[in-house]
């Protein structure tokens, strides 16, 4: 039959050749045997969970339903009854042979798997650090401290969904009297809105003296140009238009703050309306906003001027706070006012604190599925 027979007097002396490196892979087993018997046998055998598998038939002159079952449950593959057929063992022996052979190269197709997994987890871990690596990277470039301003204070909070954000904000020094203050929202998540975040963060946060899309300076010391806000969200227009394969834009929000007179001069590029608390009273600035950035090459960005008074706090912030959802419903602009004004008697910071906690608290999440970012100007009420 072409099979290469090995023969044992007992189960004891069968169990010592199945432990072997180049154990059989049929197995025919009696029942009833010396030393360890046919079931107990197989027991080891799918006890020892080697990779190589053995095939086994339990041979035995009982025939009943019962002692099938238990032959069965034992983990025999198939039952010979004694006396047994010829052509019937040949038969089931070539059957075997089949399933041995489908169990090798599935070890096979499993070996290969855990191969190709072992890389994939190293891709996986070097991709975890650089994400990391990369999320340390566009914190540095948030403000590390609020910009210190006679008579107005400046506050934010900056919760990205993932380890990379699309969402960046800051707030700086144009000059003695200016100071710039953004906040933009990059459509999608994850590496490509990160990147493109970082790079307007580069472009619209200057070295300090340098010209730049913000300032452009003159021939002379303290000879220099502040842009308009509007100026600079059609720069950017014209710069950053909206790719067709990609379908990546931005929405922004960037304004001037004159700390002498606390007139704000502001630009909006498709972002939520900024609002305003004062006198107990929160109300929105603008009623409507210019497109995103990218989305018309010939788009005209308007420029809007609040004048701040003592006691007033403006609020910037990103969909990511309005967008939250409970079940089928959004967070909205009017809790997100209505919680500022809750806790208004909080110094700035704590007040940013109170609205996210609360906006977390309707979510029933810490985690969020959009970025959350919200820039403040408060102007003291004295100098």
């Amino acid at each position: 039959w072409g099979y290469e027979v090995v023969s044992t007097r007992d189960g004891a002396e069968a169990w010592k050749i199945l432990q072997t490196e180049d154990r059989p892979p049929i197995a025919i087993l009696d029942w009833e045997m010396p030393e360890i018997d046919g079931i107990e046998l197989i027991r080891r055998i799918r006890a020892n969970q080697r990779s190589d598998y053995i095939y086994t038939f339990l041979l035995t002159a009982r025939s009943g339903k019962q002692d099938i079952i238990a032959g069965i449950e034992s983990g025999a593959d198939d039952y010979l009854s004694k006396p047994f057929d010829q052509n019937e063992l040949r038969a089931r022996l070539r059957t075997g042979e089949r399933i041995i052979n489908l169990e090798q190269k599935l070890a096979e197709k499993n070996q290969q798997l855990g191969s190709a997994n072992l890389v994939i987890s190293a891709a996986n871990a070097r991709m975890s650090n650089d994400l990391e690596a990369a999320a340390k990277i566009q914190q540095t470039l948030l403000p590390k401290t609020p910009p210190e301003i006679e008579g107005a204070e400046v506050s934010w909070l900056y919760k990205p969904c993932d380890e990379l954000a699309g969402d960046i904000l800051n707030a700086f020094w144009l000059d003695d009297k200016h100071l710039a203050l953004y906040l933009l929202d990059v459509s999608g998540h994850g590496v490509s809105a990160a990147l493109l975040s970082v790079t307007l963060s580069r472009i619209l946060s200057p070295i300090a003296g340098q010209s730049s899309m913000l300032r452009v300076n003159g021939n002379g010391a303290g000879q220099h140009k502040i842009v308009s806000p509007a100026k600079v969200a059609d720069n950017l227009n014209t710069r950053f238009q909206l790719d067709p394969e990609t379908g990546q834009y931005f929405t922004l929000i960037y304004g001037i703050l004159n700390t002498e007179t606390y007139e704000f001069r502001f630009v909006n590029a498709g972002h939520p309306n900024p609002f305003l608390l004062s006198q107990g009273k929160c109300s929105s600035p603008q009623s409507s906003t210019g497109l995103p950035i990218g989305f018309l090459e010939e788009q005209a960005y308007e420029e809007k001027t609040l004048q701040l008074k003592p006691g007033d706090r403006l609020y910037l912030y990103s969909d990511g706070i309005t967008e939250t959802m409970r079940n089928d419903e959004q967070f909205g602009a009017d809790r997100l006012q209505k919680l500022a004004h809750q806790h208004s008697r909080e110094n700035l910071k704590n007040n940013l604190d109170s609205i996210i906690s609360g906006v977390e608290a309707f979510s029933g999440n810490e985690k969020f599925i959009d970025d959350i970012s919200i820039l403040a100007i408060e102007i003291k009420e004295t100098r």
